[in-house]
């Protein structure tokens, strides 16, 4: 599924954002995007991950384990 992002879902330019809740998802989804980036798929790639604030997560104890990262779909590529 990470592989078709770029191709069947994102138009040039694109933003594709992914929530994960466990190490091995966050683990995948940071090696395609970096992949994606080396390959010239993606033009910029979150290299930190975005985590639940201080009151988020005493708001919502669930949202703790919860990662975001996200990637831009390079201009060169069109569908």
């Amino acid at each position: 599924l990470l592989e078709d992002i770029p191709t069947k879902v994102l138009s040039p330019g694109g933003k594709v954002v992914i929530l994960t809740f466990h190490s091995g998802e966050d683990r995948r989804v940071k090696k395609s995007f970096k992949s994606g980036f080396k390959s010239g798929i993606y033009s910029a790639w979150s290299r930190d991950v975005v985590r639940p604030t201080k009151e988020e997560r005493r708001d919502n104890p669930r949202s703790s384990c919860c990662k975001l990262r996200w990637a831009i779909l390079s201009d060169q590529n069109a569908n």
